[in-house]
């Protein structure tokens, strides 16, 4: 495993180690794995600079979009 993932190995399944596997993910994806609502991850990956648009597929590049919600979190804390 790569970066400090193998830390968290015994907090880690199946659906974890799929979504680690992506590089993009759909709004429906982020929202359900990140326990958001669809507006909030709408705005935030718009914010963040992580959209990539390819015909009317919305994708958002799920390192950018994990990095800022880190930064968010570290200021809100």
């Amino acid at each position: 495993m790569r970066g400090t993932v193998w830390m968290f190995s015994d907090q880690i399944d199946d659906e974890d180690i799929d979504f680690m596997h992506r590089e993009f993910v759909t709004y429906n994806m982020a929202r359900i794995y990140y326990g958001l609502g669809m507006k909030p991850v709408i705005r935030m990956s718009h914010e963040c600079g992580a959209i990539y648009k390819i015909g009317r597929k919305v994708l958002i590049r799920r390192s950018i979009f994990e990095e800022y919600l880190r930064s968010r979190r570290k200021s809100d804390a």
